[in-house]
């Protein structure tokens, strides 16, 4: 007898799971299954990936970010997350500047004296290169000249000239190659630029490339091409502009009202009447003003540190071990509540301290206490701002510790690791205790500082800390040893190759924990041979059917989309291993993992952030939809994908333009009678289930069944 298909309001039936034999699984057995159900109980509280990645981000910043480069678009250094535009050898390069950068460009920047000449150059010429003095604005001059482009991209200061072929460029967009290295300024020649210049034609794409005075070409006709950038006259207006693109106008309006404030910037410009100077200490204003502390001996006392014996004199007279231990507390954990800060700091300090005669160790009875903050805050020169932490329940506010001057951050870790040969084994003991804390914030600023502090003594560290995080069963451990080896990859580029065959190495043991962690370092190898080569390496080891090595494969995928958005090929990729058995659980988790996880905020919607990659694109609109239709019909995980999709309809019930896109994604998905029907039952539960989504239900059933 045949089989009656299900109804137009019948959900078809699963079969119960078993195993291949047709037993039934162990209880206690973790399944895939399992952790889709973990996956899906996310979807309620998405955005968790959003939120690591912007605190690592934070934590890399407070490092790396912490010297002011007066050329750069803000006047400070942004972290650049570069990565290669293919995979082969020696390939150039590049970080796309942002929306925001491009608005520092508008916004900041005061054109130098001549600055019509080179942008009538730059309209004829498709390569230009200028000459300027430190500090005087050179990249922003650059992004400037190249605004109107499609895109412009920043180049890795290690790219070489002749990568740049035309099957590299992007049609339309403009390059921006800041400092140029001595040796590949000596040895340009006119053939190099004609070559450049042939290549950038065929791309329809424009270059500038920045050179320092120092830089000697000894190629005459390459040199009567250079053209000089002009002086800034009014250097008060480069201060204004900084100001004002950082402060509300009633903030720039006290801070010009300050008269001892105003003396200090012209007392500092008539000193060091740079650009870069006054964007500096606009900087230093801006900040000064938002936490609002006094700007004249806030900003003056900053400017002062810029000194490194003046910092040194600072660190050698912090008063006693306990501040010393808030110091190195704040320089690892900056950012994070002050009593999460000052408790690791507290650990710290009881791990350092000697052992005292136990008669010394009885505190005197009915001691009064004695008030601590906000002295140690002022030794410190650290003070607490208003931000929010994240807990399992959400954020709450709260007041982070931060170090005034973020320079202090990687000044003070590095002062207290070169400095203290005694306490350097407690400091290591510390960290793999930090790395082990409930909250996640608090791990990922410790495996960045431990990436730091890695780039100073790779050896030394990878052996104590990151190899024992990385073989531990504890997914906390071995994901802090991919972030510390990450970021001392990033912080050091030396190390990258170092760091790739580790990573390389890691891939091909037997053991899980360590082949997980492996997974967990996709930025590695992103940043090294771009987003193709980084799907490549987990595709290799996508096939495990170890639940350890799924998971990171999950999480580290997702993480990548979330970077890299729409560009990524990952539906793609993931639509592939569909057709690979041993690799179809992986291909499933991880598309549920990203579905619940990843959301995109546009005009004050809150999209989940597939939805909207299918709505910009034809392809991704089609490829997610097939996914889905995966999803919703596969065995043991068709209940977690159906809780999902249910929290994408509540997300966008309210908001029209997102639920007719929502809609529309769920007409392709309902292209088989079977994924119709499902799709038809979820879609009738959503007008009066506990995820509430009425007006979604009813346009998904008026264009998969006609009701509504």
């Amino acid at each position: 007898m045949s089989e009656k298909p299900p109804s137009a309001t019948e959900e078809p039936k699963e079969a119960d799971p078993q195993t291949p034999e047709g037993e039934q699984p162990e209880p206690s057995e973790r399944k895939p299954h399992d952790l889709g159900r973990e996956f899906s109980a996310a979807a309620a509280n998405p955005g968790t990936v959003r939120e690591r990645l912007g605190t690592e981000a934070d934590a890399f910043s407070s490092f790396t970010g912490a010297t002011v480069s007066a050329g750069h678009a803000a006047g400070r250094d942004v972290i650049v997350n570069y990565h290669a535009v293919s995979g082969a050898k020696n390939a150039p390069r590049v970080w796309e500047l942002r929306p925001d950068d491009l608005k520092d460009a508008e916004q900041r920047f005061v054109a130098p004296v001549d600055f019509d000449t080179l942008r009538d150059a730059i309209g004829i010429r498709r390569v230009l290169f200028i000459r300027a003095n430190p500090g005087s604005g050179k990249c922003l001059a650059a992004t400037r000249l190249l605004l109107g482009s499609s895109a412009i991209f920043r180049l890795h200061s290690d790219t070489a000239l002749s990568t740049l072929t035309s099957d590299v460029l992007t049609a339309g967009c403009g390059y921006v190659l800041a400092d140029l290295p001595g040796a590949a300024t000596r040895e340009l020649t006119i053939d190099d630029v004609n070559q450049l210049t042939d290549s950038f034609e065929r791309a329809d794409a424009r270059l500038v490339v920045t050179l320092s005075p120092n830089r000697r070409i000894l190629d005459s006709e390459v040199d009567a091409l250079v053209m000089e950038l002009g002086q800034v006259i009014d250097r008060m207006e480069v201060f204004c502009r900084h100001l004002e693109r950082d402060l509300e106008d009633a903030a720039v309006d006290q801070v010009f009202a300050d008269q001892a404030m105003m003396a200090l910037v012209k007392e500092e410009l008539d000193r060091n009447p740079s650009p870069g100077h006054a964007a500096l200490i606009a900087l230093f204003t801006a900040e000064a003003s938002r936490a609002g502390e006094p700007l004249d001996d806030t900003v003056r006392d900053r400017l002062a540190m810029l000194d490194a014996a003046e910092f040194t004199r600072w660190a050698e007279k912090l008063p006693d071990l306990p501040t010393q231990s808030m110091a190195l507390a704040v320089a690892v954990l900056g950012g994070e509540p002050y009593e999460t800060v000052s408790a690791a700091a507290g650990l710290l300090c009881e791990s350092l301290e000697p052992d005292r005669p136990l008669a010394s160790a009885e505190p005197e009875r009915h001691a009064p206490l004695t008030p601590r903050k906000g002295t140690r805050l002022m030794h410190l020169r650290a003070h607490v701002v208003r931000s929010t932490v994240q807990t399992r329940h959400g954020g709450a506010p709260t007041e982070a510790v931060r170090y005034r001057d973020p320079a202090f951050q990687q000044k003070y870790l590095l002062y207290f690791w070169n400095e203290y040969d005694q306490a350097r084994p407690t400091l290591l003991a510390w960290l793999r205790l930090c790395a082990r804390h409930e909250l996640e914030s608090v791990r990922v600023r410790t495996a960045v500082a431990t990436g730091i502090l890695a780039s100073k003594s790779f050896e030394h560290v990878r052996a104590l800390v990151i190899n024992p995080w990385a073989e531990s069963d504890d997914p906390d451990l071995r994901d802090a040893a991919a972030r510390a080896m990450c970021h001392a990859a990033a912080a050091d580029p030396d190390l990258g190759p170092h760091t790739r065959n580790l990573v390389a190495a890691w891939s091909a043991e037997e053991a899980p924990e360590v082949r997980a962690t492996a997974a967990r370092c996709w930025r590695i190898e992103y940043d090294a041979a771009g987003p193709g080569a980084a799907m490549k390496a987990l595709e290799e080891l996508s096939s495990s059917d170890d639940l350890e090595v799924t998971t990171a494969i999950c999480h580290s995928l997702t993480e990548m989309w979330e970077v890299d958005g729409e560009r990524l090929e990952a539906p793609a990729l993931l639509l592939h291993w569909l057709t690979t058995s041993s690799r179809k659980a992986t291909a499933r988790l991880a598309f549920l993992f990203a579905s619940a996880d990843l959301v995109r905020a546009v005009d004050d919607i809150t999209w989940p952030a597939l939805l909207y990659i299918a709505t910009r694109d034809p392809v991704r609109h089609r490829e997610i939809a097939a996914l889905w239709r995966d999803a919703i019909t596969a065995p043991h995980l068709n209940p977690h994908a159906k809780e999902i999709l249910a929290e994408w309809a509540r997300s966008v019930d309210d908001h029209p333009l997102a639920r007719r896109s929502f809609a529309r994604l769920m007409e392709a998905v309902a292209e088989t009678p079977r994924s119709a029907t499902i799709l038809a039952h979820e879609a009738r539960k959503w007008s009066a289930g506990a995820r509430h989504a009425p007006a979604a239900s009813r346009d998904v059933l008026s264009l998969i069944t006609g009701e509504g």
